[in-house]
Order: C-alpha cells, then structure tokens, then sequence
C-alpha cells in the first residue's frame, strides 16, 4: 500500500528530488536507512528502564525465578 504525501524541503533537497528520477523513491531509501536507529534507541532507552525496574524490585526478581523453576528437576 503506499500513500501520497505533500510535504515541504529545502531548497537543496528540492533540487536533489526534482534532478533524480524518482523522488518517491529517493525519499522512501533516506527514511528506511533512519528506520533501524530509531528503533535500537527505543530498544535500549525500553531496556534501560526494565534494568533500573529490576534493581529496584530484587525479590521480584528471586520469585519469578521460583515460578519458573517450580518442578523442574535436573
């Protein structure tokens, strides 16, 4: 699916999309490379506070490892 969009650049980056022989294309490669950044930042600010959640509750930490080890025999 793809949807049309109106948006306004520089000058520059005008000139660049008008000049190249697709700009829908141009335009879709640029966001695709800044896609995989966002979403690590999001992973490891979501991981940095999972962390902090688990230094503040040790004992959730013991529990959940009870629950999960409850009849398990080695």
């Amino acid at each position: 699916m793809t949807v049309k969009l109106s948006i306004s650049v520089p000058d520059d980056v005008a000139g660049y999309l008008q000049s190249s022989g697709n700009a829908s294309a141009a335009v879709t490669e640029a966001v695709r490379r800044m896609l995989p950044e966002a979403r690590r930042a999001r992973q490891r600010a979501a991981a940095r506070a999972y962390a902090e959640f688990l230094r503040a509750e040790p004992a959730l930490v013991a529990e959940s490892n009870n629950v999960a080890l409850r009849g398990v025999r080695w």
